[in-house]
């Protein structure tokens, strides 16, 4: 993959919503190095964030966006910028699903608005494989299959309903470009332990490391299977990168090669599958969640199993994008680190004054 010029984004001033998240801390490791000759870059969190590196360069505006007051900090922080890149996502607490409807849908809503009447030239809104409609089994889908989400899936009816909101809005400015990114799964080891605290809750987490290998080695996965790709937390900063040097307009598919079916995620792991239906694994998904065992609601195994694979094609054509990292290489290393309790310093995917994260991005911001 060749890396951009480092000067193409000379002068640029760029904002970035859920900044101290998975994809946003990705995204500043690339922004704020000095070579990039970037004029300035603004993240926006709920809480300020730690002087070490990436965060130290960028200048911080803290806000909820779940809540109306944010309308006025959101109009300082966009002032003057040319870019603004909208990662932020609330994915729990997954029991109050209208809590996480005003931070994620209303809370675009904001960012929209606030981008418009700044007149901000570009807009680049985060999505996912999530505000897919399913139906395409394994088959990989370009951009233009229908973005209606799974029913059952809190985060992909609010990943669609997002999508619709940002381009209501926008529309309203013709001078102002929209991106829209729908990456598949977004990994990276540095988030691996806040992940797993996240998806599994603390006491599942600490129980799951502490199984005896030979128990460890078996995955449960569902027949008749599934079709599944990851990518990189860097990859999509990369591709990021890239929409705002070309001011490249419409939606863009990013996923990394290969696409696993069952076998494939169990080979990656160094796993043995253990074929079990996906109305049995709901249904100890569904009573776990109901007993306060997890913090995941089952509508995340049906996005798991209905969200189609993507096909890149048109990021490779118009962003010269090629993921750096294999798809299979990203999980085994995260699943190491998850196994080794590994995770960055600072404030990645961490909550912290609040019941939920903005983790900027997808399953990791989990899917998408």
């Amino acid at each position: 993959m060749a890396d951009l010029p480092r000067d193409r984004l000379q002068g640029l001033k760029v904002a970035v919503t859920g900044a101290s998240g998975n994809v946003g801390t990705a995204l500043l490791r690339r922004l704020t190095d000095p070579a990039r000759g970037l004029a300035e870059v603004r993240g926006l969190a709920r809480r300020e964030a730690p002087a070490i590196a990436p965060y130290d360069r960028v200048t911080w505006h803290l806000a909820d966006l779940g809540e109306a007051a944010s309308e006025d900090v959101l109009a300082e922080f966009l002032d003057g910028v040319d870019a603004v890149v909208h990662l932020a996502w609330a994915l729990q607490p997954g029991r109050r699903p209208e809590m996480l409807r005003q931070v994620n849908v209303e809370g675009t809503r904001r960012v929209a608005r606030a981008a418009v009447a700044a007149g901000v030239a570009h807009v680049v809104h985060m999505s996912s494989l999530g505000a897919y409609a399913p139906g395409a089994g394994s088959r990989k889908v370009t951009e233009d299959w229908p973005t209606t989400g799974i029913p059952s899936s809190q985060y992909s009816r609010d990943k669609s309903d997002a999508e619709r909101v940002m381009r209501e809005v926008v529309a309203r400015r013709p001078e102002t470009t929209l991106t829209v990114v729908r990456p598949t799964l977004v990994l990276q080891p540095e988030a691996a332990s806040e992940i797993g605290r996240y998806f599994l809750g603390p006491l599942l987490f600490g129980a799951a490391r502490l199984l005896p290998g030979p128990v460890a080695r078996l995955l449960p996965l569902p027949l008749p299977g599934v079709a599944v790709a990851f990518v990189h937390a860097d990859d999509v900063a990369d591709a990021v990168e890239r929409m705002l040097d070309r001011r490249a307009p419409g939606p863009f598919n990013l996923a990394a090669e290969p696409l696993l079916d069952a076998d494939g995620v169990a080979r990656a792991l160094g796993t043995v599958r253990v074929p079990t239906p996906a109305r049995l694994l709901r249904a100890g998904l569904s009573a776990a969640f109901a007993a306060h065992l997890v913090p995941t609601e089952p509508g995340w195994l049906d996005l798991g199993l209905g969200a189609p694979a993507l096909d890149s094609s048109r990021a490779q054509r118009l962003l010269d994008w090629t993921p750096a990292h294999r798809g299979d290489e990203v999980l085994a290393q995260f699943v190491a680190a998850l196994g080794e309790g590994s995770g960055a310093p600072g404030p990645l995917l961490r909550p912290a004054g609040g019941p939920y994260l903005d983790p900027g991005g997808a399953a990791a911001n989990a899917p998408g």
